[in-house]
């Protein structure tokens, strides 16, 4: 009994295993990393500088940033690149702060300095209306609104 017991024990874990493999792996594999390449358009005055967040979900969009970068004007290319990222959504936000007080100026929530939005949103920024999705190596282009 205690042999018949462990058979079918080491033939379901056998079978088991031969349907797993045979399973397709989705092309969406959270253990995969990509590349964003980000270029930056309609700059107009070249000072101050360009703060950029990226965010990764609806209840971290314009509050906690998945990660953040800035560039003096002056030294930037127009393009940037983010790598290592794993596959996901994400929302960029950016703004060019000139007169250095490392905070977009508003009057009413409506910005005084340029400033950008993934997809290049021209409303209210919502994660939703403002996020990629990234499950391979991307460019995009966000236009500075002045």
């Amino acid at each position: 009994m205690m042999y018949q017991t462990f058979k079918l024990l080491c033939t379901s874990c056998i079978a088991i295993c031969l349907f797993n493999s045979s399973i397709k792996k989705e092309n969406y594999d959270n253990n995969e990393k990509h590349s964003l390449t980000i270029e930056i358009e309609g700059v107009i005055i070249k000072k101050g500088t360009l703060y950029l967040a990226m965010y990764t979900t609806e209840e971290s969009f314009l509050k906690e940033p998945y990660k953040r970068k800035k560039f003096l004007l002056s030294d930037f290319s127009g393009k940037l690149t983010f790598n290592d990222l794993p596959s996901g959504e994400y929302a960029i936000t950016l703004y060019q702060d000139l007169n250095e007080n490392e905070k977009l100026d508003k009057l009413f929530s409506i910005p005084l300095e340029p400033y950008g939005v993934s997809n290049n949103v021209n409303s209210f920024p919502k994660f939703k209306d403002s996020k990629i999705q990234l499950n391979k190596n991307k460019s995009i282009k966000i236009k500075i609104k002045n």
